[in-house]
């Protein structure tokens, strides 16, 4: 999947994402400045990403997020204090400034577990109990998502279960996915 959306509110952002993205060999599917019309188009790809600032012409992300909620994941970008001031299940955070792998990083990783929507149920277990190097995988995933993306601990934890839930994955395989990501 790289149907990528770009959702700001600025020519000069969109422009500024775009060449980011192009020197990273990919290119949005749509640049939209507007909440409903960011909207309109997840809905119709049913399987996107969604790039966004924090506050689009109609709406803040977060509002966006709650309207994309099971259909698409944001990641928002924007400076520290407007991230404090978002929150979602869907929804990812960046920090300006940011690096290119920390971009790239952040992507990647929605782009592989994308929404999750289209497979089976994961099935139901006892919970698993986990090696110390699993344990330190999980801990340092956890961490590298709150340092980069803000997270707080839960949103990092609940970040890890969901992704593993909706791949298929055991919780320390999806962490060492994403220590992979942002080790490149």
């Amino acid at each position: 999947m790289d149907r990528i959306v770009q959702a700001f509110a600025t020519e000069k952002a969109h422009d500024q994402i775009a060449r980011l993205l192009s020197s990273g060999g990919l290119s949005p599917y749509a640049c939209c400045f507007s909440g409903a019309d960011t909207i309109r188009m997840v809905r119709k790809l049913s399987d996107a990403v969604v790039i966004c600032g924090f506050r689009l012409r109609d709406m803040t992300a977060e509002m966006l997020a709650a309207d994309l909620q099971g259909i698409a994941p944001l990641l928002v970008i924007s400076s520290p204090g407007n991230l404090e001031l978002c929150s979602g299940e869907n929804l990812f955070k960046l920090a300006t400034p940011a690096t290119r792998a920390d971009f790239f990083a952040s992507l990647d990783l929605l782009l592989q577990f994308g929404t999750g929507h289209g497979g089976p149920p994961a099935p139901q277990h006892s919970r698993p109990q986990r090696s110390e190097a699993e344990e330190r995988l999980v801990r340092q995933a956890k961490a590298i998502l709150m340092e980069v993306n803000l997270m707080t601990e839960a949103e990092a934890h609940r970040f890890l279960q969901k992704r593993s839930m909706d791949a298929g994955l055991k919780l320390a395989d999806t962490a060492r996915l994403i220590l992979e990501r942002y080790s490149r």
